[in-house]
């Protein structure tokens, strides 16, 4: 008899995964409909493609793999990607392909860790010692299905779901378990490789604009405001969502740059060759830590706790961030408190302290 508890709650435990698993469980929401239909559909689609047809042999370590496709199709933003992926730096030495979705690919273009890396399934015409999906997700089953059939697999998320937790530490956790090593010897964090050639007049990027409304931050003028008071060279970044934003902000302040709308590598490059982030809970913030930038970091409706109970945010304890957190939304912290975190932050750099 199927275990739902157990395949939709299990973390790895080589790391502490902070989660809201606990909560999730506690509350009684593992066992609402929507949940337990979900991993049905998953389960039955899994079922029949793995069993019925035979072409899903699981794995349970991948120790001994040299050449590896990963398909990364669960989660589509760019910074789950990041997160997801980042543990790849602890298959070094191997051959790994990666298999994703056009808009992320582009983040791995020059990647030093996956050798090559495909958005089609036509491209994938390589032989492989095993398969990483990313979850059993049924559009990344039929993926599979699609490109590598009679290889093994081995997932990170299998059949987990409904509830949140910090997917960097679950992404090396699961890594770890795979590899059978007992811990990461590097730096646990996402990781991607930048352009150097794109280098910004100015100290600080702050990111504007934003996908969701209770992320979107709506007073950057009163933040630029005191910043500029104190001598602070400002460099604007940001995609299609932010040029209202932008046009608002370089009419008022002539004297900031600003590269918002600009091609994903550009601003990966950018955010990279200056000294600090302001950002609020996004794609460009992953990617200010994925280039291992110090950053004040914008959170709300974050429910991540640690052992202890404490929540906590999407950082790790290897990257140098100043979080703020409101429970609604991240217009409600207030600008006074975003300078004081940045200057925290430049004083933890100048004194090196994590």
């Amino acid at each position: 008899m199927l275990n739902y508890r157990e395949l939709t709650t299990a973390l790895p435990s080589i790391l502490f995964v902070p989660s809201s698993l606990s909560q999730f469980v506690e509350s009684g929401a593992i066992n609402r409909p929507y949940w337990r239909v979900k991993f049905i559909k998953r389960y039955v689609i899994y079922w029949t493609i793995a069993r019925l047809f035979g072409i899903v042999h699981e794995k349970n370590q991948i120790v001994g793999a040299q050449r590896i496709l990963w398909i990364n199709f669960s989660a589509p933003s760019l910074g789950d990607s990041l997160m997801d992926l980042s543990a790849r730096v602890l298959l070094t030495g191997k051959a790994v392909d990666l298999f994703t979705s056009p808009k992320n690919a582009k983040l791995y273009q020059d990647d030093p860790w996956f050798t090559k890396v495909f958005d089609r399934a036509d491209q994938v015409s390589r032989h492989y010692d095993v398969v990483i999906c990313d979850s059993y997700a049924p559009r990344v089953l039929w993926r599979k299905l699609l490109v590598a059939p009679m290889t093994p697999v081995a997932t990170m998320y299998g059949f987990l779901n409904g509830f949140d937790l910090n997917r960097t530490y679950f992404a090396f956790s699961r890594m770890l378990e795979l590899l059978e090593k007992p811990q990461a010897g590097c730096a646990i964090r996402p990781y991607l490789a930048a352009r150097l050639d794109i280098k910004p007049n100015a100290d600080l990027c702050i990111a504007v604009g934003g996908e969701w409304s209770f992320r979107t931050y709506r007073y950057w003028d009163v933040v630029i405001d005191l910043l500029l008071n104190r001598g602070v060279a400002i460099h604007l970044v940001g995609g299609p969502n932010g040029r209202v934003e932008h046009d608002i902000l370089i009419k008022k302040y002539p004297g900031i740059t600003s590269s918002v709308g600009n091609r994903l590598d550009e601003v990966t490059s950018e955010i990279a060759n200056t000294t600090f982030f302001i950002g609020a809970d996004g794609g460009l913030w992953h990617i200010a830590c994925a280039v291992n930038r110090p950053t004040v970091a914008l959170f709300a409706d974050c429910e991540i706790f640690d052992e202890a109970g404490k929540r906590v945010m999407r950082d790790t304890a290897d990257l140098m961030c100043e979080t703020l957190y409101d429970p609604t939304e991240v217009s409600n912290i207030d600008p006074h408190a975003i300078v004081e975190a940045y200057f925290r932050l430049r004083e933890r750099v100048v004194n090196n302290v994590v």
